[in-house]
C-alpha cells in the first residue's frame, strides 16, 4: 500500500506539472495572438503617417500589451482564462517600475527582440545576450519580486465569455485592418491577381520627402554614371541578386554609350576567373560564320572555364556576353571585359576571394595603364568598408572610386533559416523606398545619396555582420542610386542554349570530379529549358509567408477561443511561476 501511494503521488506530481507547462503553454499563445491582432489595428490607424515594421513593431506591442496588462489589471487577458494573475512581492522600488523592467528583459518578445532585432547577427554578440537573458530567466521572480499565479483570492474582473467576446472582436478587427490596410497600400494588380502577396506598406504620405527629393533631383542614368566618372577614376556597380535579368539590359545600354566607349572602355566583372580572360579572348575574336556557333562557342567556353562555381547557369550573363561579341565585332573602339574572381579549382582561396578579386582589378589596372572603369560587383563585395573588394580597391586608388546601388531588395537570413534554404528577399526599408519610386512616371533614373532623404536612411541592404554596417546610413556606403525597373518588372532567368550538349556534359562532369561537393544532379531541372521566376514572386514572396504565418494565428485564435468560450473547461488552480 505505501509502494502504491507513493506511485500515486509521483503520478499526481508528474500530471500537475504537465497541467502547469499546459496552462503556461495556453497563456502563452493567446497572449501572443492577442499581440498580434493589437498590433495590426495600431499599425492601421498610424499607417497614413509612420509604418510599424512588423518585426520590431509586433514584438514592442507585445511588450507594452504585458506592461499595460499587468499595471492596470494585474494579468493578461491569456491569464484571465485561468484565473491567473501578477502576485507582488516586497521590493523597494515601486511595482510599476518592476513591472517596465520585468517586461522590457525577461519577456519572451524583448528576448528575440533583443537578440534578433539587430541589423547583423554576430554570433558572439548573439551569444552573450543569450546568457545574460537565460540568467535574467532564471533569476526574474528574485530580481524583480513578481510572480504569476493561479489565485482562487484573485477577483473575477472578466467572465469567461466577456473575455471571450472580446477576444473574438480582436481577431476580427484586427484581421479587417490588415486587409484594409494591405489594400489602401498595395498596387491593385498586387491584391487583385495575387493577394497573398499583398502585405502593409508605408502610405504615399508616409514617404512625400522622398518624393520631393526625386521630383527635383533624378538625373538619366547613363548622364549620372558618366558624370561620376569627371570626378573619379573607377566606379563599382552593386549587381542585384545574380540571376535578375533586366539589370544586364541597363548595363549593356550604358557600357555601349558612346561617352563609355571612348573615355573608359573597361569593365571588371565579378563572374569570371581571371585565369579564363585568354579563353575569353579567343572566344571573342573568333569570326562565327552564324549565330548558332556564336552561342555554341560561348556555351563551351562557360561551361569549361568560366566561374568558381560548378555551372553559372545564368541567363542574363550568357546574353550578356553574346551581345557584347556582337558590339565589339561591329565597332572599330572595343569594351573590353575583364572578369575578376579567383582560379576555380583553389578553393582554400576562398576566404580571401575579396582580397584576391580586387588583386586582379588592381594589378590589370597598373600592368595595362588603364585609367578608368567600370566594376560590377554583388552585394557586400561593392562596399568600401574593410573587408570587401570595394574596399581593398579604394585603398589603391583613394578618393578616385566611387559605387553606385543599383535598386533591388536585400536577402533576408531569417527567413531563409525559417524556410528551408528558400532564398526570400526584403524590400529596402520595409518597402518605403519602393513606394516613393511608384509616386513618379518614369522608371529608370539615378541620384546621389549624399544629402538626401534616401542617403540618411539606415543601411540595412544586407544580413552578414560584415564590418559592423548598422551603424551607417546609406550614404555611408555608397555615392549614388540607380532605379531601373520596378520591382514586378524585374526577373531571373537560369539556363541558355547548349549546355548540357555532350561535348559540355562532359566538361563538366570533369570539373565535378574536381570541384567536391558540386552535383550536376543541381541542375536537372535545366534540361527542360529556362527557368523563370517573375519580379512579383521574388519581391513578394516573404509577404505570402508573413500572410500565410497571420491566417494561421487566426486560425489559431478561433481554436482557443472555441475551447474557452464554447466547452469552458476548468482547470484545477496551480502555481504559474
Amino acid at each position: 500500500m505505501a509502494n502504491f501511494a507513493v506511485e500515486n503521488k509521483k503520478k499526481h506530481i508528474k500530471m500537475n506539472k504537465l497541467n502547469i507547462f499546459f496552462q503556461h503553454f495556453i497563456i502563452f499563445l493567446i497572449d501572443a495572438t492577442v499581440a498580434v491582432f493589437v498590433f495590426q489595428i495600431l499599425a492601421s490607424l498610424i499607417s497614413y503617417f509612420y509604418f510599424l515594421p512588423t518585426f520590431s513593431g509586433l514584438c514592442i506591442v507585445w511588450i507594452l500589451y504585458y506592461i499595460i496588462a499587468y499595471w492596470r489589471y494585474g494579468r493578461t487577458l491569456g491569464q484571465a482564462f485561468f484565473n491567473a494573475g501578477i502576485t507582488a512581492e516586497n521590493k523597494k522600488l515601486p511595482l510599476g517600475l518592476r513591472i517596465v523592467l520585468r517586461e522590457s528583459f525577461t519577456s519572451f518578445p524583448a528576448i528575440v527582440l533583443w537578440v534578433l532585432g539587430w541589423n547583423q547577427l554576430i554570433i558572439s554578440r548573439t551569444f552573450f545576450l543569450l546568457m545574460g537573458c537565460f540568467i535574467l530567466l532564471l533569476f526574474r521572480r528574485k530580481i524583480f519580486g513578481i510572480a504569476i499565479q493561479n489565485n482562487e483570492v484573485l477577483p473575477e474582473r472578466k467572465p469567461k465569455l466577456k473575455l471571450g467576446y472580446i477576444y473574438f472582436l480582436l481577431i476580427i478587427f484586427g484581421t479587417l485592418a490588415r486587409i484594409l490596410n494591405a489594400i489602401t497600400t498595395n498596387d491593385e494588380i498586387i491584391y487583385a491577381e495575387s493577394p497573398l502577396y499583398a502585405a502593409p506598406r508605408p502610405t504615399s504620405h508616409s514617404v512625400e520627402e522622398y518624393v520631393d527629393f526625386l521630383k527635383n533631383n533624378r538625373k538619366e542614368i547613363n548622364d549620372y554614371v558618366m558624370e561620376l566618372f569627371d570626378k573619379y577614376d573607377h566606379v563599382i556597380l552593386c549587381e542585384r541578386h545574380h540571376q535578375e535579368m533586366t539589370q544586364y539590359d541597363m548595363i549593356f545600354d550604358l557600357i555601349t554609350d558612346k561617352r563609355f566607349v571612348d573615355k573608359v572602355g573597361a569593365v571588371f566583372t565579378e563572374i569570371g576567373c581571371a585565369e579564363s580572360r585568354k579563353a575569353y579572348k579567343k572566344f571573342a575574336e573568333t569570326s562565327y560564320p552564324n549565330d548558332t556557333l556564336v552561342e555554341k562557342g560561348l556555351a563551351s567556353f562557360m561551361n569549361e572555364n568560366q566561374s568558381v562555381h560548378l555551372l553559372w547557369p545564368n541567363t542574363n550573363w550568357f546574353n550578356f556576353l553574346k551581345r557584347m561579341y556582337y558590339f565589339n565585332h561591329q565597332n572599330s573602339k572595343q569594351v573590353e571585359i575583364l572578369f575578376a574572381d579567383r582560379n576555380w579549382i583553389d578553393r582554400d582561396m576562398l576566404e580571401s576571394r575579396d582580397s584576391v578579386m580586387a588583386d586582379n582589378i588592381v594589378s590589370t589596372i597598373l600592368s595595362d595603364s588603364i585609367q578608368k572603369s567600370l566594376i560590377i560587383m554583388n552585394y557586400r563585395h561593392a562596399y568600401l568598408t574593410p573587408g570587401n573588394c570595394g574596399h581593398y580597391v579604394e585603398r589603391e586608388f583613394p578618393g578616385k572610386v566611387a559605387n553606385i546601388m543599383i535598386n533591388f531588395a536585400k536577402p533576408d537570413l531569417i527567413s531563409a533559416i525559417l524556410t528551408s534554404g528558400d532564398e526570400m528577399v526584403k524590400p529596402i526599408h520595409y518597402g518605403k523606398w519602393d513606394v516613393a519610386f511608384e509616386q513618379l512616371k518614369d522608371s529608370d533614373f539615378a541620384f546621389d545619396f549624399s544629402k538626401s532623404p534616401f542617403g540618411e536612411d539606415r543601411f540595412d541592404h544586407f544580413f552578414l555582420p560584415a564590418n559592423a554596417v548598422n551603424a551607417l546610413q546609406y550614404q555611408d556606403m555608397f555615392n549614388g542610386f540607380i532605379y531601373y525597373k520596378a520591382p514586378h518588372e524585374q526577373y531571373t532567368s537560369v539556363g541558355y542554349p547548349y549546355i548540357f550538349d555532350s561535348e559540355n556534359m562532359n566538361k563538366l562532369k570533369d570539373r565535378e570530379h574536381l570541384l567536391k561537393g558540386y552535383s550536376l544532379d543541381a541542375w536537372d531541372f535545366l534540361k527542360d529549358g529556362l527557368h523563370v521566376t517573375e519580379g512579383k514572386k521574388i519581391y513578394y514572396k516573404i509577404y505570402q509567408k508573413e500572410n500565410l504565418v497571420f491566417l494561421g494565428v487566426c486560425i489559431l485564435s478561433f481554436i482557443l477561443n472555441f475551447i474557452f468560450i464554447i466547452l469552458e473547461r476548468e482547470y484545477r488552480p496551480t502555481d504559474l511561476q
